[in-house]
């Protein structure tokens, strides 16, 4: 299928990318991804499916009040969710989430490209 922009003789434009997909890729995704505790946290999460917070301080030597805040940077990201288990909070890495994020990238970098 043609644009309509071919069949109507005019000159095609380049994909650009929208304000929404710049805002995506500069915000609080890239700050939660920048610090290597929040990226440690992650791995953990992708190699063992959902953790609680005692799980995760027992790999790190920060106290639990300093995971639970990287937690939460993580969670307002949205690049972790949370289901509470009983007493417990069991987090989990957002695959969805990531993946959009990593395409808006993706879209970003595509533009930069074509320029």
């Amino acid at each position: 299928m043609q644009n309509e922009n071919a069949l109507s003789g005019k000159p095609q434009r380049r994909k650009s990318v929208s304000a929404e997909n710049i805002y995506l890729f500069k915000t609080e995704v890239l700050r939660a991804l920048s610090d290597e505790t929040r990226q440690g946290i992650i791995v953990l999460l992708g190699k063992h499916g959902a953790l609680c917070v005692n799980d995760l301080t027992a790999h790190f030597n920060l106290g639990r009040p300093t995971v639970s805040h990287h937690l939460q940077v993580l969670k307002d990201a949205k690049v972790v969710k949370s289901e509470k288990q009983g007493k417990e909070v069991h987090y989990s890495l957002n695959l969805r989430n990531i993946k959009r994020s990593i395409r808006s990238i993706d879209k970003v970098l595509n533009s930069i490209e074509g320029n």
